[in-house]
């Protein structure tokens, strides 16, 4: 087995070998999961995370009644994805289905992914959610990222009033267009 939080005793255990043959050791950050199987498997869970991290819909720990809170006045086929309570599952994919917001268990299984009781394995977790988002049912259909995130041109507004000071906005060597828009929210920055 190899440990996805103990490298040191991954290193040990190769014994004295040319550095060019041993395997490198998984850096993943202690859990409560369980240790991984082998090198392959810690390697797919750790670019799985390393892309959920940049997908803005994976919420890490977060409780399945919170997940169903969130979900439950979005669109149906509104899913996220959250690390899972079980030690054994990594996963769990959430969602607003017809009756209501539900989870399903995202297994680790031959080498790729699978929803608990689905006989589809895929070798990313994002073809998981493709063929899901793709199949007919249409059971999901967007992924839930939170609050929209605000405009770039409100961030930068924000941005010079909290530089330059809503006093001093008149003094700025700009339009007067954009003093204006400046001035639209000055005490919201």
């Amino acid at each position: 087995m190899v440990q996805h939080n103990d490298t040191d005793h991954a290193v040990a255990r190769q014994g004295p070998s040319k550095p060019a043959e041993s395997p490198k050791p998984c850096a993943v950050l202690p859990t409560h999961f369980h240790p991984f199987r082998d090198q392959r498997e810690c390697d797919l869970i750790t670019q799985a995370v390393d892309y959920l991290n940049h997908s803005g819909f994976y919420w890490g720990p977060l409780e399945v009644d919170e997940a169903h809170t969130r979900l439950a006045k979005l669109s149906l086929g509104t899913f996220l994805i959250r690390d899972s309570m079980q030690a054994n599952v990594f996963f769990t994919l959430s969602y607003r289905a017809p009756d209501g917001p539900t989870s399903v268990r995202v297994l680790l299984k031959d080498g790729g992914f699978s929803l608990a009781g689905s006989k589809h394995t895929f070798s990313c977790l994002f073809g998981l959610l493709g063929y899901y988002i793709a199949s007919p049912k249409k059971s999901l259909s967007m992924p839930y990222r939170g609050d929209m995130p605000q405009s770039l041109q409100e961030l930068a507004r924000r941005a010079v009033v909290r530089s330059f000071g809503k006093d001093s906005i008149e003094q700025l060597p700009v339009s007067k267009k954009l003093k204006e828009y400046l001035w639209l929210y000055p005490f919201s920055i």
